[in-house]
């Protein structure tokens, strides 16, 4: 299939070298650097601002895309589907932690033969249709999880997403254990807080969801596990990785305890659907 009218945006605000990559190898990538560094939801939302297309396809800087990933997402979107991910996996199988990683963080998302609809799909291989972006986003900014807040808003008006396992990705993990589980805390933290938010959480609820946090973890592993043993795929591997996959479960139960400690229920930005 040609792509002759597909738009490659590329928002940076790294200092890896990515500038002189972009103009060295992809010349006809759109490259818009920033010297702050950006929250991920903030820099989709200024590259949405810059595309032209009715289809918004994104991947993340830790993700390598399949050679026919866009082939398989302009052919899912002929359906009547709004919002469409695919399968993420394991781009560092070389690696303990990154195995580790892996399972606590995208096991929901793992590679298998089934097109089904699911609750949430992150935007490591997710796809919209513009103008279920311009009625559900923007998404939220100056935090992380505000994937998570963007699939929630289109589910709750009638439109879960779709997942297509021909649309894969591979995402490469932190071989720092250390790394994996500060990830795990800070993200379990923001995910609570984005929860609160968009949730409206009352006082009683908030406590309740403090109080529960105790038995997060062994929740977290028993779902985990049994999706690894469901699909089939990775058993061995995920066997292995059980004793950090708990620890870093864990981690993220912490984050998640001291995110609906927090009193702050505020949006992180402004949102016009709601």
């Amino acid at each position: 299939m040609s792509h002759e009218y597909v738009e490659v945006i590329v928002v940076d605000s790294s200092e890896d070298g990515t500038p002189d990559i972009v103009a060295k190898q992809f010349p006809k990538v759109v490259l818009y650097t920033f010297s702050e560094r950006k929250f991920p939801g903030d820099a989709r939302n200024f590259g949405i601002s810059k595309a032209k297309g009715e289809i918004l396809a994104f991947t993340d800087a830790d993700c390598m895309v399949n050679q026919n990933w866009i082939d398989e997402i302009i052919k899912a979107h002929h359906g009547p589907y709004p919002l469409i991910g695919g399968a993420i996996d394991n781009g560092s199988p070389e690696s303990y932690v990154g195995w580790s990683h892996y399972f606590c963080a995208l096991s929901q998302w793992m590679p298998q033969s089934q097109t089904c609809l699911m609750a949430e799909i992150p935007t490591g291989c997710l796809s919209v249709k513009r103008w279920a972006f311009d009625k559900y986003g923007p998404f939220p900014e100056r935090t992380f999880s505000e994937d998570v807040v963007f699939n929630w808003r289109v589910a709750n008006d009638g439109h879960k997403p779709l997942f297509v396992p021909s649309i894969k990705v591979s995402h490469i993990q932190s071989s720092d254990w250390i790394r994996f589980l500060r990830k795990q805390l800070m993200y379990g933290r923001h995910y609570a807080t984005v929860r609160m938010a968009e949730q409206r959480f009352s006082t009683v609820r908030r406590i309740t969801f403090v109080l529960a946090s105790s038995s997060l973890p062994l929740l977290l592993f028993y779902r985990t596990s049994k999706r690894v043993f469901k699909t089939g795929i990775y058993l061995k591997q995920f066997v292995l990785s059980s004793p950090l996959v708990f620890v870093g479960l864990i981690a993220w139960s912490c984050g998640e305890f001291l995110g609906y400690l927090s009193k702050s229920k505020e949006l992180v930005s402004s949102n016009k659907y709601i």
